[in-house]
This record gives C-alpha cells, sequence and structure tokens, in this order.
C-alpha cells in the first residue's frame, strides 16, 4: 500500500523522467515540454497508478510491479505515439521508462502486507 504522498512522488519523478527524455529528443522545447506534459502526466500517472496499484495490491514481487508500471504504458502508447513527431517508438518507450522509473522510485514507501497464514499466496 501507498499513501498520497508516494503516489505524488512517483509522479513527480516519473514527470521529470518523461520531461528529460523529451529534452533529449529536442533541447530547444524544453519548457515547452515542461509545461504542457504537466497536466496530462499528473492527471493520467495519478488515475492510472492507482488503478493500476490496486490491479497489484496483492503481488508482492515488486519487480513485478515497476515492469508493469514499464510494460502497461508501453502497450498504451505505442498506436497513439504515432501521432507524435518523434514517432511511435521514441514517444512510447519514454512514457514507459517513466511510468517504470516513477514505480521504481517509491520502492522503498511501499508497505507490503504479509496475506497471514491460512491465505495461500
Amino acid at each position: 500500500m501507498i499513501d498520497g504522498k508516494g503516489l505524488a512522488l512517483g509522479i513527480a519523478v516519473a514527470h521529470l523522467t518523461f520531461w528529460f527524455l523529451l529534452t533529449l529528443q529536442s533541447p530547444g522545447w524544453a519548457v515547452l515540454f515542461f509545461i504542457y506534459s504537466l497536466l496530462p502526466v499528473w492527471a493520467v500517472g495519478a488515475g492510472v497508478g492507482s488503478l493500476l496499484g490496486l490491479a497489484l495490491r496483492r503481488v508482492r514481487n515488486q519487480w513485478v510491479h515497476v515492469a508493469a508500471f514499464f510494460a502497461g504504458p508501453l502497450l498504451v502508447c505505442v498506436p497513439v505515439g504515432g501521432l507524435s513527431q518523434a514517432g511511435s517508438v521514441l514517444l512510447s518507450l519514454s512514457v514507459a521508462v517513466a511510468g517504470g522509473v516513477g514505480r521504481l522510485s517509491i520502492w522503498k514507501l511501499v508497505r507490503v502486507n504479509d496475506p497471514g497464514p491460512g491465505h495461500g499466496m
């Protein structure tokens, strides 16, 4: 389980990672990338991060969580990435890496509950 502060930290790290990766592709647009990505990253990050976290709540392996936060955005963004000048692969990988790094950044903040005896997990 994670609280709102942990979720916010993960989204902030994901946003900075996403911004950094976009800036590497087009350094002249760094300020605009940061500003224009604020609302989408925070809105989508909060919604998707919360839902994916709930779906993975019973999975104790933190690496599975990180992999899911990488793979989920990658699969979702491939079709949408074709609308970007950078192309499908670069945009999709930027979003996926940002999601994975954001989840990895809160690894130590996640409290894993033991299922207890008799729950067979």
